[in-house]
Parts: C-alpha cells; structure tokens; sequence
C-alpha cells in the first residue's frame, strides 16, 4: 500500500468516525419528530403536528451516493413490484436506497415491500426514513399506520392515520378509505382507528360500525304441522 493510498484511507476513517455520530444524531432526532407528529396527530393538535413538519423540514438531507444508479434501481423496483415479484423489488429498492439514501420514493417503497412481507420493524424504521425526507408523503402515513395495526399499537395507528388524512392531496378519497376501514378491516386494532380517525375530524360515521355476523347453521327453520295456527 503506498503512502497516498495510506492516507486517503486514513482521511475517509477519520471523516467516518467523525460524522458518523452526527448521522446517528440525526436520524434519532428526526424519529423523535416523527414520533411528535403521531402522538400530536392522535390527539388532533393540528399546531404541533406543523411544527415537528418544519423541524423534519429544516433536516440535512443525506447526499446520494450515485443518483442515475439509484433511478434505474428505482424502476426496477416498480416494475417488479407490478408483476408482484416481491424478492426482487425488495432487492431492487434496497439498492435504490443505498446509492441514494436521500430519494424518498427509494425509502417509501422499501418499507411498503417490507410490510408486505411482514417485516414490521424493518417496515416502521424504513418507513420512517421516507416520512424523515418528506413527511407529508399520505401513502407512507398510510403504510405505517397499517404497522401499527398489525402491531396491536391502536394510539399510533390512530396518529399515523389522522396524518394521512391531514396530508392526503384528495381529502374525498382519503375519508372513504377511512371508513372502509372502519366498516371491513380485518384487524380490530387499526379499524378502530379508523373509526376514531373520522371522529377525530368530525367526519360522518354510524354510531356504532359492527362487522357482518355470520350465518348461524345450527338454527333450524321452526316446522308447523298442517292446520296450525302458526306461520311458518
């Protein structure tokens, strides 16, 4: 190894350990925004939310790695996740992530490939790497909602939720998606956000939403013998 190499890698370690803790720093301080911007949108404190928006805002954003690397990634990711190959846009969208870690469609579509295949940590921390870089993004608001409702965490939910309609860019759409939600989700948890959600905005809802009973097979049609008085 020769004396320039030597200490060109000396000067990228001492960068690194330098700036490293300052990225550390970073990310952990914009979690604690986001985690502000739920539990501030769960009890509709619509001053709040703004403000940890601007702090996100105001964030350094990372400098891409190799940023025509990271578009090609990107519609590889798409274009897989089209066909439903879901391996290969987790693959796809890793790389786009890394050689731009700054591309929130990268990040957002890692955490939604993530969540779809069940991956909930690595879906609530990806997803919260793209709501980082553009925290008015509805559809990541929307994905990490539906983390917390698998995850049985109903006042997060509810927070996730109530910023994906805050943000959503079609308010009419974004309110019928809610109350689907409410009326049909499988899962309690995040229907009963759903439900809360509306209320928190004072949006129509049913007094009570209750899911469809099913049939009862051992309740047999009552039989009336010729000439009764009873209908059948």
């Amino acid at each position: 190894m020769n004396g320039g190499f030597r200490g060109a890698a000396w000067l990228l370690a001492a960068w690194w350990c330098a700036t490293a803790p300052a990225l550390a720093q970073d990310s952990e301080r914009s979690r604690y925004y986001l985690q502000q911007m739920i539990e501030l949108a769960a009890a509709n404190d619509e001053a709040g939310v703004t403000a940890m928006q601007r702090m996100l805002e105001q964030e350094p954003r990372p400098t891409p790695r190799d940023a025509a690397a990271a578009r090609a990634a990107l519609q590889r990711g798409q274009a897989a996740l089209r066909t439903d190959d879901l391996t290969a846009a987790l693959t796809a969208f890793q790389q786009a992530s890394h050689d731009d870690p700054g591309s929130a469609d990268a990040v957002n579509h890692l955490g939604l490939i993530e969540r779809k295949l069940g991956r909930l940590p690595d879906a609530e921390r990806d997803l919260q790497r793209a709501l980082a870089l553009e925290p008015t993004r509805a559809s990541a608001w929307f994905q990490l909602a539906q983390v917390y409702g698998l995850g049985e965490d109903g006042r997060r939910a509810r927070g996730a939720l109530a910023n994906t309609y805050r943000f959503a860019q079609n308010p009419m759409r974004a309110e019928e998606i809610l109350r689907n939600i409410a009326e049909s989700e499988a899962s309690d948890t995040l229907r009963a956000a759903a439900l809360e959600t509306l209320r928190l905005y004072r949006l129509p809802v049913e007094a009570v939403i209750v899911p469809p009973m099913p049939a009862n097979p051992g309740i047999v049609p009552l039989k009336t013998a010729p000439g009764s008085g009873q209908k059948p």
